[in-house]
């Protein structure tokens, strides 16, 4: 091995979005260190754990050894749902919160540079959101209300009041990931409804189909990570960016995906509006995001939509396992006390 290779430390790596980022990592030629609890299991690393240096470890009380030889973070780690986060606030605010902070602390004190915090949008949904929000800037106010969205937020502070010449963070804020990992989540709204429309033929949509989420491909996103440990630290390095590349009225979403299934498999979707059900609301704006990143998506949603049903055809049986849904597995840990 050319010990000359950069190392990432990715914690999570054994997640959702973290399985995709480490296999793009290796591509790249990459030396990559995971940090990750384990509690979805490593088998979705099994074919490439010869090839990465796997730490089963929490990131509440690593210690600072494990930024030795690291020369860039990618901090993923942490609990990625709101019912999660609803279920157990404080434990969310130690993971998400306190955790990072402690992790980014650890990475300035070894002379890590770049420390790239996973984020998220949710933090532009408050109290007062319109029916029909204004895409938020990163530059825009923010007053998030739920657990999950307050320790992102916390967690975003924490990090840059720790930025100065030698430690540089960068605060991705991600919009709802979509597309196919191998380590599967059906609870994010797009996979939700390709599996719902693979499994029952019908798609649920609470709120009157009228709230707006921004949406990004996991490929994007995992484009965008690798692309930030690339650009020049002058331009990225203490700033904030949106991650996403539409923003989409979650009612229009469902019917795009009946229109896709009917043209493509020729199966019949319905749509079942309910009225009932609060849940965020909000838009992002990623003209920054754009214009750094020179971001153009690198495939359309249908093809994400396709390549997550021709895998269900495959494993049809995922459907019902609790572990590909992060709010029901994760929240099953904690009755059980195993977190």
């Amino acid at each position: 091995m050319n010990d000359n290779k950069k190392r990432i430390l990715v914690t999570g790596g054994a997640g959702y979005v973290g399985n995709v980022l480490v296999r793009a990592l290796l591509e790249k030629d990459y030396k990559v260190r995971i940090l990750d609890k384990l509690i979805f299991t490593e088998n979705s690393l099994s074919n490439i754990k010869d090839k990465v240096e796997l730490i089963n470890g929490d990131i509440r009380d690593i210690g600072v050894e494990i930024m030795d030889g690291v020369d860039a973070v990618i901090h993923l780690a942490g609990f990625a749902t709101e019912p999660t986060s609803q279920y157990n606030p404080r434990y969310t605010d130690l993971v998400n919160h306190i955790a990072t902070e402690r992790l980014a602390k650890m990475a300035k004190k070894k002379g890590v540079e770049r420390f790239i915090f996973a984020s998220s949008c949710s933090v532009y949904f408050t109290y007062d959101t319109p029916l029909n929000p204004v895409p938020s800037k990163e530059i825009d106010k923010v007053n998030p209300i739920s657990p999950y969205s307050l320790s992102k937020r916390a967690a975003e502070q924490a990090i840059l009041e720790l930025t100065d010449e030698k430690f540089q963070p960068i605060i991705f804020r991600k919009g709802t990931i979509f597309g196919l990992s191998p380590r599967m989540r059906y609870d994010l709204v797009l996979n939700s409804f390709t599996k719902d429309a693979f499994s029952k033929q019908i798609l649920t949509v609470n709120c009157g189909g009228q709230v707006c989420r921004p949406l990004a491909d996991i490929q994007d996103v995992v484009r965008s990570y690798v692309k930030a440990l690339e650009l020049p630290l002058d331009e990225i390095g203490g700033k904030i960016f949106n991650i996403s590349s539409e923003n989409w009225n979650i009612g229009d979403l469902a019917k795009k995906v009946q229109k896709i299934i009917k043209e493509k498999k020729n199966i019949d979707v319905t749509i079942d509006i309910q009225q009932i059900g609060i849940t965020r609301n909000y838009k992002a704006d990623n003209a920054l995001f754009k214009e750094i990143f020179q971001f153009i998506p690198s495939r359309t949603s249908e093809e994400a939509i396709l390549e997550i049903w021709d895998h269900l055809e495959k494993y049809p049986e995922d459907v019902l396992n609790p572990i590909f849904y992060n709010d029901k597995w994760e929240i099953h840990l904690l009755e059980a006390g195993l977190l």
